[in-house]
């Protein structure tokens, strides 16, 4: 398998951990690696990138919505050790990400930087 994409990207990220796992093309917005690093900063504990890019097919097959964030490079669903979801959530939310998705049964956030005011949600009602 290539090692292109795996290289660190900062102090905290290796931009193979946004890559496309069925084609492993990769696209990321610089501002979304900005907010995610400070996030990480302020967390103190690692932040594992469950799901970055997604090509339109992969999008499909875990069932993404059509205009997903994520087929822009500007998404990442996250998660975290330690029992500090909750308070990434509420860190996320101070560092004014666009777009927040919490998923607390798969124990997951869902974090863009959409254009325009907050938009949240909860999943896995």
């Amino acid at each position: 398998m290539s090692k292109i994409n795996d290289f660190q990207l900062s102090k905290y990220f290796n931009l193979k951990e946004f890559e496309c796992p069925c084609c492993h093309r990769v696209m990321l917005s610089d501002e979304l690696l900005i907010q995610l690093a400070i996030l990480r900063n302020d967390i103190g504990v690692p932040i594992i990138i469950t799901s970055g890019f997604r090509c339109d097919s992969y999008n499909e097959k875990v069932g993404g919505v059509p205009g997903s964030y994520h087929k822009q490079g500007m998404a990442a669903d996250v998660t975290i050790q330690n029992g500090k979801l909750t308070e990434l959530y509420f860190l996320a939310k101070e560092l004014k990400f666009t777009g927040i998705g919490t998923y607390w049964k798969r124990y997951f956030l869902h974090l863009d930087i959409r254009p325009g005011d907050l938009v949240e949600w909860v999943g896995d009602q």
